[in-house]
């Protein structure tokens, strides 16, 4: 699969857009109780780091590369808060 042609921007919607439906399919498909989480609360657990390691990658290309990643860099910010706010769904 050539990913040339695709734009960045697209590259990381669809990887959050990917990831978040896995989660919630997981959610849904997978019951815990109150003891134990279920698989999809503990996918976006994981998405934080994930998340944050793919914002270093594309910081770093920002900072020391040609191209320009403040669009991703934005989309980024967009997915943490949205994730919060889901997160913080499942506490109350």
């Amino acid at each position: 699969m050539n990913l040339n042609k695709f734009s960045k921007e697209n590259i990381t919607i669809a990887f959050y857009t990917i990831y978040i439906l896995l989660a919630g399919i997981c959610y849904e498909l997978f019951p815990g109780d109150a003891k134990t989480p279920n698989i999809g609360v503990l996918l976006f657990y994981v998405l934080i780091p994930i998340s944050l390691i793919y914002f270093m990658v594309h910081l770093t290309k920002q900072l020391y590369g040609g191209k320009g990643y403040v669009k991703c860099l934005v989309i980024h910010g967009v997915v943490w808060v949205s994730i919060l706010v889901i997160l913080s769904s499942f506490i109350k």
